[in-house]
């Protein structure tokens, strides 16, 4: 264990000595940062006048959200937030620059959203009109999904688990990191990296021919494989978990920690998985770790097939490409549901993984998001026993 540890250390230095490992890691944390670190930077305005600062919209939105979390949107509060926004429909937008506006209206904000996106009237919206526009929604995002009866009876519990009204919680960080700016983007921006990265960790020493020596090794074609794929794989694992930190990191400094028990309902309510956003940001967290290993063993993997780092990074990109912008249509089950369990679209929440049709696993009922993670472990140990039997192929018909 003490050689094939020096071994595997031996690989990850190589993989961090290499020039394109630190100009591409360089390149798209930049760009990252740059795209991502700009939301506290420049201002509102309102007709050309100023409003206030990102910096300052964001505290005066969560000291707000933070007041009305526990509160149950009910009637109580729906009327509240009408008495508040009586008069807006007749107002100019200018309005909004006014202490009245920012004391009496601005606090309801969100509970107007809530009501704005469910298609609802915000002026006369009722306890009983959005729950049951909310039911409506619910069957009419089920039925897109041409769901068995089955599968119809399992969200039918599920449904019932939830408990109503819904309680408000504050929760813009989580409800950020969830969506497609959060773990979305990381692993968009991280893909790339790896692919970059993992392409030349064989291709390297079949270009200079110094992969003749391997035969020669002590340790055997074996231990130098898999000491490949385990560099490999922990190098896509750490870089990915960098990105996520300093993702995590900068979208708690701009709206805070707060909501991790609040339901997801509240952001997207055609799901009716009970489940809050901070248990979606754990399983996201989950699947993004595990996918990034398995793109990284992917990409190692199909480079020593072809023996070519361009045609294995190509192929990745593309797949990456047409994962995310070729729409695969619901009809379609079978093929719309595999399109569904790329990581690019199992981490977008209204696609992969809100997926309600279920996957039947040894007897069991599980939803996309719970799949995922056994779906990536089982095809990444199939790709390394594929590649170790096309690496010691090679390595001895080779030549």
């Amino acid at each position: 264990m003490g050689q094939f540890g020096t071994l595997f250390f031996y690989e990850i230095k190589k993989i961090m000595q290499r020039k394109n490992t630190w100009i591409t890691l360089g390149i798209l944390l930049t760009i990252y940062m740059l795209l991502t670190g700009t939301r506290m930077f420049g201002s509102s305005y309102v007709e050309g006048e100023f409003l206030e600062t990102h910096k300052d919209g964001f505290a005066i939105d969560r000291k707000n959200g933070e007041k009305l979390s526990g509160r149950k949107l009910d009637n109580d509060l729906f009327d509240e937030m009408k008495k508040a926004y009586a008069g807006m429909e007749d107002k100019e937008l200018k309005y909004m620059l006014t202490e009245e506006y920012q004391t009496k209206v601005r606090p309801y904000s969100t509970v107007y959203e809530i009501a704005r996106f469910a298609d609802i009237n915000p002026f006369t919206v009722t306890e009983k009109e959005f729950y049951d526009a909310r039911e409506a929604a619910v069957k009419k995002s089920q039925e897109k999904y041409e769901l068995t009866e089955k599968e119809k009876a399992y969200w039918r519990e599920q449904e019932d688990r939830l408990e109503k009204p819904f309680t408000y919680q504050y929760a813009d960080g989580y409800t950020d990191l969830i969506s497609m700016n959060g773990i979305y983007m990381v692993c968009l921006y991280t893909s790339f990296l790896i692919a970059i990265c993992m392409s030349s960790v064989f291709t390297e020493e079949h270009g200079r021919k110094t992969d003749q020596l391997i035969l020669c090794s002590r340790l055997g074609r074996k231990d130098i494989y898999y000491a490949k794929i385990l560099a490999g794989g922990m190098f896509s694992f750490l870089v990915t978990a960098f990105f996520l930190l300093i993702e995590t990191a900068g979208v708690f400094a701009t709206y805070g920690q707060e909501g991790f028990s609040a339901i997801m309902q509240l952001f997207y309510s055609v799901y009716s998985y009970p489940l809050t956003n901070g248990q979606i940001f754990l399983i996201m967290t989950l699947i993004l770790l595990i996918s990034a290993v398995l793109t990284g063993i992917f990409t190692m993997v199909l480079s020593e097939i072809t023996k070519s780092n361009i045609g294995s990074l190509a192929t990745v990109v593309v797949i990456l490409f047409m994962a995310r912008l070729v729409p695969i249509p619901v009809t379609w089950r079978a093929l719309s549901q595999i399109w569904n369990f790329f990581p690019i679209n199992m981490l977008k929440l209204d696609a992969g993984f809100t997926d309600m049709r279920l996957i039947s696993f040894f007897g069991l009922k599980l939803t996309s998001w719970q799949f995922a993670p056994f779906l990536y472990v089982l095809l990444a140990v199939l790709l390394v026993f594929a590649g170790k039997k096309v690496y010691c192929r090679y390595q001895v018909q080779g030549r």
